[in-house]
């Protein structure tokens, strides 16, 4: 009895967690916040020296986890020489749940998890936000011409800024994908009706986004997996899909009210990463350091951007800003071996996943590294979904629970 409540906390506390990573972190109190992560670790504590999992056996999947774990300590390699340290706690902070999920990687969890208990919290959370979202901003805003920056208004006021928000979306679509057409079982006729409508209302969702990437990464995975599938079963029929999709994702782009050349050049990531190239040619093999590195790129940061982005940053709204590319960050950080280290944690699981969930493995790589280009992603606001993604890929072999799990209180290996 004490086992069962135990594993339900701990999934308790996952869940909470996920459905907290669609939000803007300053839009919520702190106790809704981190809640759920105290709830899922505490347990999660209680159940490794009750079920002695330190006598786990190492798998190939510690790979990924350890490496997750030695990127957070990677940073203090570079202590003695970090500059003022100035952003070394915060920073810390931010990264503590490489560390945190890494170890629960290592070790497991309780086999009451499935990874359709993950994918369904992640569809009903997306939907409703979708649904809040469009009755929020109102129809008299969705049917104007500028809806798309109503919704973006809205958005942001109650829930999260595009990158975040469709990631999360982006993240959804994959695992409805995959129960529908990978899953261990059949799908039922509720799956069969309900998903391709709740795809639909995502997909909505993404073609009024203001963001590029994610709306970008959107259409190219819903293309890739219209493709996969055509493929399975009419190869030549395959083709015709592909030239079709290719035109299909070059029209919406060029549709698209943030798409063109004049909004791309002037954005002020271009000019965060020129400043920032600058830099890592001073010091391309070992990096700055972690603090160090914010501390130099703090000084350079505003050097290419217009007058009004320097005011509006300096004046206006103080506060650090990183490089928004995760790729450049690292670099800047640790140099060209640090790139190594995160190249070598976002591909490590399509090798580990090899034969067992690979196409979900893969589409969750692609969107994360998507992602990674335009802002910093495992070091910042994306680790902790990123994690208990790939928990769920790597640590939660079966699509279902089976029914035993209900009844029996022990773990798997």
């Amino acid at each position: 009895m004490f086992k069962n409540i135990l594993h339900y906390a701990n999934i308790f506390g996952l869940q909470w967690t996920l459905c907290v990573c669609l939000f803007n972190a300053a839009l919520l109190p702190r106790w809704l916040l981190y809640g759920g992560l105290y709830i899922f670790f505490l347990t999660w504590l209680v159940e490794f020296f009750l079920e002695k999992r330190w006598q786990t056996k190492p798998t190939k999947e510690w790979f990924f986890f350890g490496m997750l774990i030695v990127f957070f300590l990677w940073a203090f390699l570079y202590w003695p020489w970090d500059g003022a340290h100035t952003y070394f706690h915060h920073h810390m902070e931010q990264r503590l749940p490489l560390i945190g999920f890494g170890l629960v990687g290592l070790f497991g969890l309780n086999e009451r998890y499935s990874r359709a208990m993950i994918i369904h919290t992640l569809m009903v959370v997306s939907v409703c936000s979708v649904i809040f979202l469009f009755c929020a901003t109102g129809w008299e805003q969705l049917l104007s011409p500028e809806r798309v920056s109503y919704i973006a208004q809205t958005r942001v006021a109650y829930i999260n800024a595009h990158m975040g928000y469709n990631f999360f979306l982006n993240a959804t679509l994959i695992g409805m994908w995959w129960l529908l057409f990978h899953g261990e079982r059949k799908p039922a006729l509720w799956q069969k009706i309900t998903y391709p409508i709740c795809a639909l209302v995502l997909f909505a969702a993404l073609l009024l986004s203001d963001g590029r990437s994610g709306f970008f990464m959107g259409l190219v995975i819903l293309g890739m997996m219209g493709f996969a599938e055509i493929y399975r079963r009419h190869k030549w029929l395959s083709l015709g899909f592909a030239v079709f999709a290719l035109a299909a994702l070059l029209t919406i782009c060029t549709l698209h009210p943030r798409i063109n050349t004049q909004k791309l050049s002037n954005d002020l990531r271009y000019c965060y990463w020129k400043s920032a190239v600058e830099l890592i040619r001073e010091k391309p093999v070992l990096g700055y350091g972690m603090s160090n590195a914010q501390e130099q790129f703090d000084q350079v940061n505003m050097k290419y951007a217009p007058e009004e982005a320097v005011y509006y940053w300096t004046v206006l709204h103080h506060r650090y800003i990183d490089c928004h590319s995760q790729y450049i960050q690292t670099t800047l950080e640790f140099g060209f071996v640090g790139l190594l280290l995160l190249l070598t944690i976002y591909l490590l699981p399509l090798w580990l996943s090899w034969r067992k969930a690979w196409g979900m493995a893969f589409f969750i790589t692609l969107i994360s590294m998507g992602q990674s280009l335009f802002d910093v992603f495992l070091t910042g606001q994306f680790n902790i979904i990123y994690c208990l993604l790939f928990l769920m890929v790597m640590r939660m072999p079966r699509d279902y629970a089976p029914i035993s799990c209900l009844s029996s209180p022990s773990r798997a290996a």
